[in-house]
């Protein structure tokens, strides 16, 4: 019976393909310089997600969550799943009759949900562009958004990536002779993704000044990208006052192209106060308590730290052909909590064993979190718009102090990709 029902899966998604990819709706009514009043464009992204899990991830994860593994606890049992829950959807419509410039719109919406949750549709992102004006909800522009992602079919890894959605508004412009410079500034709102261990926190608000230059290298193919952010953080200082200090973060990307067979990327991140926002095992992804990143905490003694983070990963992806092509990814995120043991454990920042282990055999007063990932994969491309592959994901979660504790995450991953 499951085989059957894998079969019809496969069956759905090629038949899928024989409609167009991206549909196109042009207006007949012209412009002055003859362009199409607006044209729409409608782009239906399907995804056969399969995975099997080797023990250590959480098992009900959509993605390879390192931050859900639990060092002392570390999982043992192994599953299967095959869904379509990580299918898009993304609607653009193209306004050409103002002066300065077209006015876009972009929708992209997506099913996802744990087995049994029914793939709920949520949204992606949903944003206004017009006149070197960029307003909405996107991929944060700390980091890069989609032109800085691996080509791997675990879509939110690695972990020391920067793939957080808000609510933002920025101004972008190219400059420079050839035009190959380009400048964005301006504002996001973080604050629903705001994590503070102990204490007290009072309401938040956060808007956080980004500013990024990108030089365009490669003919356009490649980029070397750096980004700056500041994150004010409120906390409570004492019983009748309240307090805000500075979160920072400096981002960087890189691509080049190697040769005609394989280019190589690489992004790099140190900051601190923003771990909770901008890492995917943040509170993007986390299932509370010890699922969490965090941007600060309250020590043993009250007082308000904000925790520093840096992290990295580089890949390279090579064509065998014009078809068959494979990538490497590797990543590495770690946070240092500035706190004694048990201060970190009744802060719910580690979780600790029944027999205390934790508070037992660690000394130092800081413990840092660390996340190691590695992805290969093989893809294969029918057409353009249609892709199938295999992908191995591996990784652990660290909980260094005196002694480490240590729990690896191993997944198998399937994947039929059909549109955009």
């Amino acid at each position: 019976m499951k085989i059957n029902k894998l079969a019809f899966l496969f069956l759905f998604v090629v038949s899928c393909y024989t409609v167009q990819a991206q549909i196109n709706f042009p207006s007949q009514q012209k412009t002055v310089d003859g362009k199409p009043l607006y044209e729409m464009e409608f782009s239906p992204r399907l995804k056969l997600n399969g995975y099997v899990n080797l023990g250590g991830n959480d098992i009900n994860s959509q993605s390879v969550n390192l931050n859900s593994a639990d060092p002392y606890n570390p999982l043992n049992q192994k599953n299967a799943d095959f869904n379509m829950y990580q299918s898009q959807l993304g609607w653009k419509t193209t306004y050409n009759g103002f002066s300065k410039g077209p006015l876009v719109t972009y929708v992209e919406a997506q099913w996802w949900g744990g087995p049994g949750a029914g793939g709920n549709l949520q949204l992606r992102v949903a944003t206004v562009d017009y006149n070197h004006w960029h307003v909405g909800q996107d991929w944060t522009f700390f980091g890069n958004g989609v032109a800085g992602w691996y080509n791997t079919l675990d879509w939110e890894g690695p972990n020391s990536g920067t793939w957080a959605r808000h609510i933002q508004v920025k101004y972008y412009n190219n400059f420079g002779a050839d035009k190959s410079w380009k400048f964005e500034g301006g504002i996001e709102s973080s604050s629903a993704y705001l994590k503070i261990a102990g204490g007290k926190t009072p309401g938040q608000f956060s808007a956080d000044p980004i500013a990024a230059f990108t030089k365009s290298l490669d003919n356009g193919e490649g980029f070397l990208r750096l980004a700056v952010m500041g994150r004010p953080l409120r906390y409570v200082k004492s019983a009748t006052a309240n307090a805000t200090t500075m979160g920072w973060g400096i981002n960087a990307n890189y691509k080049t192209m190697l040769n005609n067979k394989s280019y190589f990327m690489a992004q790099a991140l140190v900051g601190s106060g923003i771990g909770g926002s901008y890492t995917l095992s943040g509170a993007l992804f986390g299932n509370g308590g010890a699922g969490n990143m965090y941007d600060a905490i309250y020590d043993e003694n009250d007082n308000f730290k904000t925790v520093p983070i840096y992290g990295g990963s580089a890949g390279i992806e090579y064509y065998f052909g014009e078809k068959l092509h494979s990538n490497l990814v590797v990543g590495y995120t770690t946070m240092t909590y500035n706190a004694s043991p048990v201060s970190l454990v009744s802060n719910k920042v580690v979780n600790d064993n029944t027999s205390e282990d934790f508070v037992t055999n660690n000394f130092n007063s800081s413990t840092r979190i660390a996340l190691p990932s590695a992805s290969i994969n093989a893809m294969y491309d029918v057409t353009k718009n249609f892709l199938i592959g295999i992908e191995y994901n591996t990784g652990a979660k660290q909980i260094i102090n005196t002694t480490t504790q240590s729990s690896m995450v191993n997944r198998i991953a399937l994947g039929v990709m059909v549109g955009f």
